[in-house]
């Protein structure tokens, strides 16, 4: 086997491993709502700090609590349809046909975080929005592994708690706020 076969197969073998023994867990306690530091004290497997948080962002964004683009009002998708024909002997077959789909609804509200940005752009305003938070509410910000992009969350009850306080304490604009929507 050459080197980079057995490279290969190590990061392969280690990431089956990973997912054997601690993603599974580290998925459902995100889900349970807890925090990377809790996550990290209640597993059983050793799993560096970094594993977890990327885990955790990972399985926020694909379960769409965390999302790079806002869904927009009247956004136009795609649907497919399968539609039975027959032919001349009376056989039966299907043909795939898409449809163009238009949404009308407005998109949920969502709230606009830009922690990363300030955490790498302003580190004093950043532990100041850190300080006016609930322990956990801060852990849970600390834990997560924010880019420097603006990303959108979902209004759980976590984020909304976070956005309240930051309002209370006058630190909202410019870090967490609710994106209004077009036309509103």
């Amino acid at each position: 086997m050459s080197d980079v076969e057995q490279t290969y197969f190590q990061r392969a073998l280690s990431d089956f491993v990973y997912d054997v023994a601690s993603a599974g867990a580290i998925r459902h306690l995100a889900d349970m709502g807890c925090t990377v530091k809790q996550i990290q004290e209640r597993l059983d497997f050793p799993t560096p700090y970094e594993r977890i948080q990327k885990t955790v962002w990972k399985h926020l964004t694909d379960t769409g609590v965390i999302f790079s683009e806002r869904p927009e009002q009247g956004k136009t998708g795609e649907k497919v349809e399968y539609v039975r024909e027959y032919d001349s002997y009376g056989r039966a077959s299907f043909r795939r046909v898409v449809v163009a789909e238009t949404s009308t609804e407005p998109s949920e509200p969502c709230l606009l975080c830009c922690f990363g940005l300030l955490k790498y752009r302003d580190p004093e305003r950043y532990a100041q929005v850190l300080g006016a938070l609930e322990p956990e509410q801060a852990e849970y910000i600390e834990g997560l592994p924010w880019g420097v992009e603006r990303v959108f969350h979902r209004p759980d009850k976590r984020m909304l708690g976070i956005y309240h306080t930051l309002v209370s304490a006058g630190l909202s604009e410019g870090v967490c706020f609710f994106q209004k929507l077009p036309g509103g």
